[in-house]
């Protein structure tokens, strides 16, 4: 019977490293795309601001004509003051004019703002392109150390897997009937005594109970909580 607790308590090793192993593979996906989300934003936050400077030049040529179309109407109408004759009339284009002239002053401030905001645009965009091209580098480089990653961790699963097979397949048929139904119920099976309480619910066990573990003379399971019990001197002492 001590080399079947021995083989249980190998079993639940393995069965441990495996649901860790698996838990990680399981995260990397996740990580995964976290990074490659802060990667998009960040080449994103670059693309915006060329196409930002774009849409400057392109706002100040279209500003550029206003200007111009303004003030050749200004000049037409300048013009036909000479040939009107009420001052009705002429209050009307010289209001005009006006209206012009302050649609020109309106349109060369707006005119100054897009140039103040693509110099300092300007400045600053290559220093957040060689930020992002440092970022994006670092970032792919994680990317695909953690794609390695889960290459290993899927292949040591595997192993473990093989390895748990292997020896669960060495207990006796109605062990491993116990085993598969301790886990389906509890997920972990073998628990080792420590401070005289199981490690899987934390019950006290009675003297009478310790020492029937200590002789390991066959399979006692925890009251509360059914699972398996082994008593190990590392972990009894």
């Amino acid at each position: 019977m001590e080399d079947v607790l021995d083989l249980l308590v190998k079993i639940q090793k393995l069965d441990d490293d495996i649901k860790t192993t698996q838990s990680r593979i399981e995260k990397i996906p996740l990580e995964r795309a976290t990074l490659e989300k802060e990667i998009e934003k960040a080449q994103r936050n670059v693309i915006e601001k060329q196409t930002r400077i774009q849409n400057i030049r392109k706002d100040y040529k279209m500003k550029e004509g206003d200007l111009a179309e303004n003030e050749n109407k200004t000049n037409k109408l300048n013009q036909q003051t000479f040939a009107v004759k009420t001052n009705e009339e002429y209050r009307a284009i010289i209001n005009e004019i006006d209206y012009l002239k302050q649609e020109n002053k309106r349109i060369e401030d707006e005119m100054i703002n897009l140039l103040e905001e693509e110099e300092k645009l300007k400045n600053t965009i290559d220093k957040t392109e060689d930020e992002t091209e440092d970022f994006v580098s670092k970032r792919t480089s994680e990317i695909i150390e953690l794609k390695k990653n889960e290459e290993e961790l899927t292949e040591k699963s595997e192993q473990l897997q093989m390895s748990f097979d292997e020896h669960y397949n060495e207990l006796p048929k109605n062990i491993r009937e116990l085993y598969r139904n301790i886990k389906k119920v509890r997920g972990k099976v073998v628990c080792l005594i420590r401070d005289e309480t199981c490690t899987g619910c934390y019950a006290n066990l009675t003297p009478q109970f310790l020492n029937e573990l200590k002789r390991g003379k066959e399979i006692l399971l925890c009251d509360s909580c059914g699972r398996i019990l082994i008593y190990t001197h590392a972990e009894g002492s």
